[in-house]
């Protein structure tokens, strides 16, 4: 038995809002999906995890996938629910290959699939008027995320501070949403004496964000864990020198003094940016080979729909894949 193509479907319209915590809504959910007989259902985060186990239940034949976005667990409910969907779905899809190492236990790990979370290619450096490369590199920082504790802003304000003290014409842009760090984060400011280098721009729509971002020559985020690092990929992608911290999959594409900097403490990162700024040459070399690790990257539309269809390539039952991109 064959299956149609994988169709991507509009936005449906599903009753007053309720919210994701309240048992109505699971029951809402699980009656929309029970009704629909779709051939393949895809589960992400925890929440939705009930719904799957129970859908499962009632009709085992469904094919099913649990899809992974982060490498860590955060909370107890989190950790429980996912492990219990993990044994019964048919796949289990990641982000990205540290995720699946870090939540996926070994024995299950036959039926994991990685795929790309770009949703576009990042804007190519080459279509940034090529610099002189014997003019200096000005030490412009940039960030863009969301602001709170996981992003460890604290120490890429340290390492900032320590490439100021030797560049005072630095500055670093802090791009995103507040998520209850930002209070913090100007104190910390202040007491290092960055105030007229260090600017909170808030959050910005994303075509505007990635033309302002061609200002700047460095990305600088300190994260304490991350999956596949969208932010990193796309700032790699323009060509700016990646300064992170080396979590999740990040190591894996942004390799230390290759196309980027891993930071380690903020006087040893600020003397290798240092180098850098000294030497127009080698910032060039290290844009260069940032920009062409995405030049040609897998898209996740594309990955998400050849997932789809591979595992419904076998005899099936129901109508027509769902595939809610």
């Amino acid at each position: 038995m064959t299956h149609s193509p994988v169709e991507i479907f509009p936005d449906d319209w599903h009753g007053p809002f309720v919210s994701v915590n309240h048992p109505v809504a699971h029951l809402k959910l699980l009656r929309f999906v029970y009704k629909a007989e779709a051939d393949l259902v895809i589960a992400s985060l925890w929440r939705s995890c009930p719904t799957l186990l129970l859908l499962k239940a009632f009709r085992p034949k469904t094919r099913t996938v649990l899809f992974l976005h982060s490498a860590v667990d955060v909370h107890i409910f989190d950790r429980v629910l996912n492990r219990a969907a993990m044994h019964v779905v048919d796949e289990i899809w990641a982000d990205s290959t540290t995720t699946l190492e870090a939540r996926v236990p070994e024995a299950l790990r036959e039926r994991t699939r990685v795929l790309s979370f770009l949703t576009k290619l990042p804007p190519s450096a080459k279509q940034t008027p090529p610099s002189d490369e014997t003019k200096g590199i000005s030490p412009s920082f940039v960030f863009w995320g969301r602001l709170q504790s996981e992003k460890n802003l604290e120490q890429a304000l340290d390492v900032f501070a320590a490439v100021h003290r030797q560049f005072p014409d630095a500055e670093f842009d802090i791009i995103g949403p507040d998520r209850g760090a930002l209070d913090g984060l100007k104190r910390r400011v202040n007491d290092l004496g960055l105030d007229g280098a260090v600017s909170f721009t808030g959050a910005l729509p994303q075509d505007e964000l990635l033309a302002r971002a061609r200002n700047y020559r460095f990305y600088l985020q300190t994260s304490l864990f991350e999956g596949m690092a969208m932010s990193v990929i796309e700032a790699m992608g323009m060509g700016l020198v990646p300064v992170v911290t080396p979590v999740g999959e990040i190591p894996r594409y942004c390799i230390d003094g290759h196309n980027g900097i891993h930071v380690t403490t903020p006087e040893e990162t600020a003397k290798r940016i240092a180098a850098i700024l000294e030497a127009p040459s080698s910032w060039h070399q290290l844009s260069a080979r940032a920009s062409e690790k995405w030049a040609d990257a897998n898209l996740f539309r594309d990955d998400y729909c050849e997932a789809c269809n591979a595992l419904l390539a076998g005899p099936i039952s129901g109508n027509d894949p769902i595939c809610a991109g």
